[in-house]
């Protein structure tokens, strides 16, 4: 667990609730703990051979982790001051909580730009018959975290290329591709196409008009247009463009089929733990 004190969760701060991370039982000293990287690898023998083949590896679980919060002693005067009320301890909840996933942050120098997709489950702490903090379980969305989003905007004539390098730590070759949020404003009547070199699919939009803005929600798989554009459900191949990246190539070279301008929106991938 990093050595941080406190947190934004879903644009709040933990200090605004006048806590802080802390840890009541004193202990101390080397932990593990994941880093975003635990893979479960497959192995199988051959007959008669000593040697193990791997032939599969996934991801079995996300990222999780548990610490407690009080009470900062510094806004507090006394043990009377430090005890939780069941209204503070109904709106940390509140807060926490939550049947989706929002946002997490810790405030620490070098985290500034990463953060988790989480929800919380939660424990009262309770001594001598009084709420002195909550232990905190973050639940988050995937096994690794993310930068904050990375944008660009490619002025394109039709048939010429652009070059985007993905940053993650991931190989997103496999089976992690980054699906972007795009805004791509067509300047010319037609069937627009936008292929990658990194992808084998190509993206498909047939009768597309001038001045027309076209915006793909990568993550929720979902197109819309500016325009009044009734067909769109079937002029669209219901291919959404992915970030990919291998070992030796980060470099993804985009080639649209008419004049454009694409603003394309990212979370690099990285492996690091809570």
């Amino acid at each position: 667990m990093k050595n941080f004190l406190n947190f934004e969760y879903d644009g709040e701060r933990l200090s605004d609730y006048q806590m802080m991370v802390c840890r009541f039982d004193g202990s101390g000293g080397i932990e593990t703990v994941s880093s975003g990287a635990d893979l479960t690898f497959q192995q199988i023998r051959p007959s008669g051979s000593c040697r193990f083949r791997l032939y599969a590896s996934s991801y079995d679980t996300a990222l999780s982790a548990t610490f407690q919060i009080c009470k900062n002693p510094d806004r507090t005067a006394g043990q009377e001051e430090a005890a939780l009320s069941p209204q503070e301890v109904s709106a940390l909840q509140r807060w926490l909580c939550r049947r989706d996933y929002k946002r997490f942050k810790i405030l620490l120098d070098g985290f500034e730009h990463l953060y988790w997709n989480g929800t919380f489950g939660s424990k009262q702490i309770e001594y001598n018959g009084q709420i002195i903090g909550l232990e905190l379980t973050l639940y988050t969305d995937a096994p690794f975290s993310f930068m904050d989003e990375v944008s660009a905007v490619y002025d394109c004539a039709a048939g010429t290329s652009f070059d985007l390098y993905d940053n993650s730590d991931e190989i997103t070759a496999i089976d992690a591709q980054i699906l972007p949020d795009m805004e791509i404003t067509l300047l010319d009547d037609g069937n627009f196409t936008l292929a990658n070199s990194m992808d084998t699919r190509i993206l498909r939009v047939n009768n597309c008009r001038t001045n027309e803005i076209l915006r793909i929600d990568g993550k929720n798989q979902i197109i819309s247009s500016s325009l009044s554009h009734p067909a769109l459900a079937n002029d669209f191949n219901y291919f959404f463009p992915r970030i990919i990246n291998t070992y030796e190539n980060r470099c993804n070279t985009f080639t649209p089929s008419l004049d454009c301008s694409i603003k394309i929106t990212y979370s690099p991938i990285r492996k690091i733990g809570i």
